[in-house]
């Protein structure tokens, strides 16, 4: 009868043993679903490495990224606006400024005299990458906020291709910049390294509310200017790169991953609104702000009483070299360049 009530007793045993070892259906469907979804979705501790793709290129083994949702909220809900705002009010402080300090005249008013600034290749180099920059700029507005300016207005069917016109001349023009903006940074850092009377220059507000402010060849706000197109046009040329030729982000320690374009994106758009926010002020202050100022990078050579008034230490400077030289001499040397060219010309 014992050996019956023990036989009893291990077969209850064992069946409820194999009970509790036996895995839940229902649990391992959504253990498998998890992982599924994981390495769907790319999420991190998934196994990408049982993951195969023929399709070769960035995240080719992930059929959905969050990554790339995450950056079009970003990009939509607070770049674009953020953008707009600081454009925006760029533009209004030029305008306010206009009303308010109007044309800056030459004081003395001009004379016969000039002083070359300029040379012909700086100028050259200047109006090449102020071109391309401009191209960039254009080309970059639309591709920001076309979705919003453009295609609102003429529809999808148009501004479609037109976005995608202006994408290809953003993506050659890009490069092109890129070779414009090394060499001027080395053909205008002579001139452009702070100063002590940088300092005076900015506390008196540059002049420009009728106080003088000593300066050199270069005053604060160029000297300013030039060190923002080096660092954040530098930053914008290097992140476009990256976007361009992705390939260049597997050479670095960053990696050739979605993250690091996201990265890339990021500071592309924010260092290019920053860098033509502040384009718009030196455009404005260089054409029709301040009178004299166009024709210096123009023709190379500047009025010597705008000199005087705006880099007064440079024109003493070039007074003692005895670099100051009559208008009608300046006009000899341009015909005689002309005639020069054209027979250089004609003789080819």
């Amino acid at each position: 009868m014992r050996i019956l009530w023990l036989s009893i007793f291990l077969l209850f045993s064992l069946s409820s043993m194999s009970h509790a070892a036996a895995p839940d259906p229902q649990n391992q469907a959504q253990a498998a679903s998890g992982e599924l979804w994981n390495a769907v979705r790319a999420r991190q501790g998934s196994d990408l490495g049982t993951v195969r793709s023929q399709v070769k290129g960035i995240d080719s083994a992930s059929f959905m990224s969050t990554g790339g949702e995450e950056w079009k909220d970003f990009r939509m809900e607070q770049l674009i606006p953020l953008a707009a705002k600081v454009l925006g009010f760029s533009l209004l402080g030029i305008l306010l400024f206009r009303l308010i300090r109007g044309k800056i005249k030459i004081k003395s008013g001009r004379t016969t005299k000039r002083i070359k600034r300029f040379t012909t290749f700086q100028r050259w180099v200047h109006w090449i990458t102020a071109i391309l920059f401009v191209a960039l700029a254009i080309t970059g507005i639309v591709l920001m906020f076309s979705r919003f300016i453009i295609i609102p207005y003429i529809g999808s069917e148009i501004g479609g291709p037109l976005t995608f016109f202006m994408k290809r001349i953003h993506d050659v023009a890009g490069p092109a910049f890129a070779v414009s903006l090394v060499v001027m940074i080395f053909t205008f850092i002579k001139g452009n390294f702070p100063h002590w009377r940088d300092i005076i220059w900015v506390v008196k507000g540059g002049g420009l509310l009728g106080w003088h402010a000593p300066a050199g060849r270069y005053n604060a706000g160029e000297k300013g200017w030039y060190w923002i197109a080096v660092f954040v046009g530098l930053a914008v040329v290097g992140s476009g790169l990256a976007l361009d030729f992705t390939s260049l982000l597997s050479y670095t320690q960053f990696g050739e991953t979605r993250e690091s374009l996201t990265y890339a994106h990021w500071i592309h758009s924010i260092a290019g609104v920053a860098i033509m926010a502040g384009a718009m002020g030196h455009i404005y202050m260089g054409t029709i702000a301040m009178e004299g100022a166009f024709e210096v990078m123009q023709t190379g050579y500047c009025d010597a009483n705008w000199a005087k008034e705006h880099h007064d230490i440079w024109y003493d400077e070039m007074v003692e070299k005895g670099k100051i030289v009559e208008a009608g001499d300046v006009e000899n040397e341009a015909l005689a360049a002309q005639e020069a060219r054209e027979a250089k010309a004609a003789g080819a």
